[in-house]
């Protein structure tokens, strides 16, 4: 039998602790190992005891890991999945961190979704096309993305075009209106704006009723 002969907290994170095991180092745990186990000095470990220790902690370090992740930045699952990947973390215990993030509410690709879109509405006022382009480029499921962007009216998508149109004229020096309309249509189209929407937007601005497309 082995015993614990030290615990000592981590300089630089407190929520983990240093085993040390018949007076040298043995492994470290995070704290919720530490509690789940009931470890202190002077407990005695069987080497099965130790590797289940050492196999609950690997699986607190892939949620952890997450959480830290998420705590940062909003991700979708797919993307925490592949830093997870490339940590060099094993799949199974991605597996088992993804879907305890699931379960608590942490991890959430409608959530995410709902709030992707608004950012890009109301912040950079992207076009639905960007907007899709980006959610399936995060690994979003295309029935969720399909639903949520539902929610974005026709009105709401001609009215952020003429807003992004109306500042961008400004700033095109161009005497020649079919140069004008040529810029100002490839700059709404880079924005993710569909090409009906982008027409509207042209005829508005350009006081022209002629159909560019």
């Amino acid at each position: 039998m082995k015993k614990i002969t030290k615990i000592e907290y981590q300089k630089k994170n407190k929520e983990r602790f240093n085993i040390y095991i018949d007076d040298e180092y043995g492994f470290s745990v995070d704290i919720s190992i530490l509690i789940k186990y009931s470890l202190k000095k002077g407990m005695e470990l069987d080497d099965a005891l130790v590797d289940d220790i050492l196999s609950s902690e690997e699986k607190i370090s892939v949620y952890n890991y997450g959480i830290s992740v998420l705590s940062r930045y909003a991700k979708s699952e797919c993307e925490l999945r592949l830093k997870m990947k490339n940590k060099g973390f094993e799949p199974q215990l991605i597996d088992n961190a993804i879907s305890t993030l699931k379960e608590r509410k942490y991890l959430d690709d409608e959530r995410y979704c709902e709030m992707f879109i608004n950012d890009k509405i109301n912040i950079s006022k992207h076009g639905v096309r960007k907007i899709k382009e980006a959610l399936y480029y995060k690994g979003i499921d295309k029935e969720i993305i399909e639903e949520k962007i539902k929610n974005i009216s026709a009105e709401s998508e001609e009215e952020r075009a003429f807003i992004l149109g109306e500042k961008k004229l400004l700033k095109i020096k161009e005497n020649d209106n079919r140069k004008k309309m040529a810029k100002l249509s490839n700059y709404l189209i880079g924005k993710g704006f569909e090409y009906e929407t982008v027409n509207k937007t042209l005829r508005k601005l350009l006081n022209k009723n002629d159909d560019f497309y």
